[in-house]
């Protein structure tokens, strides 16, 4: 049944998001972090098989058990040319590397896991630029901590 209903909503707000000219689609996870797929670039479609929703992409499929999926909407999103995800603050995401700038010189920049373990700390240069290596983490959830401002990452 809920597959039933979760498959008339997203044909709901496909139909919505049309009209309404949105460009993203946001998967809403119960753990409270969110997956973001561009419309235009990553062409998403929503499918459903068995206990899970699969979000298939130009590049990539993903697959959330319904269980963990809150719910999914379409935003807009202005029109822009940067190709990578960039966040407030200045923290910019390419690849397994995290690059931050706008920070105070010397400032520490910290990767924690979300039991409060320290993974990696690096420290921003005088032009309060730091770039931060991903590589050696395994797959999951982290705290990046700069500037007293802290924001939730995931690696896959």
């Amino acid at each position: 049944m809920k597959k039933f209903i979760l498959s008339i909503v997203s044909l709901f707000l496909l139909g919505a998001a049309t009209t309404m000219a949105s460009n993203v689609l946001v998967i809403q996870l119960t753990n409270g972090l969110s997956e973001r797929f561009v419309l235009l670039n990553e062409q998403p479609t929503i499918s459903f098989s068995g206990d899970k929703i699969v979000v298939n992409t130009s590049t990539s499929e993903h697959e959330y058990a319904m269980a963990a999926v809150n719910y999914f909407y379409y935003e807009s999103a202005g029109t822009t040319a940067i190709e990578e995800t960039v966040t407030p603050g200045g923290m910019n995401f390419m690849g397994d590397h995290i690059a931050l700038s706008g920070l105070p010189a010397g400032s520490d920049v910290c990767i924690y896991g979300v039991g409060g373990q320290l993974y990696l700390k690096t420290v921003a240069d005088a032009d309060g630029n730091a770039t931060i290596d991903l590589t050696s983490l395994l797959r999951g959830v982290y705290i990046v901590k700069a500037n007293n401002i802290s924001t939730k990452i995931t690696k896959k």
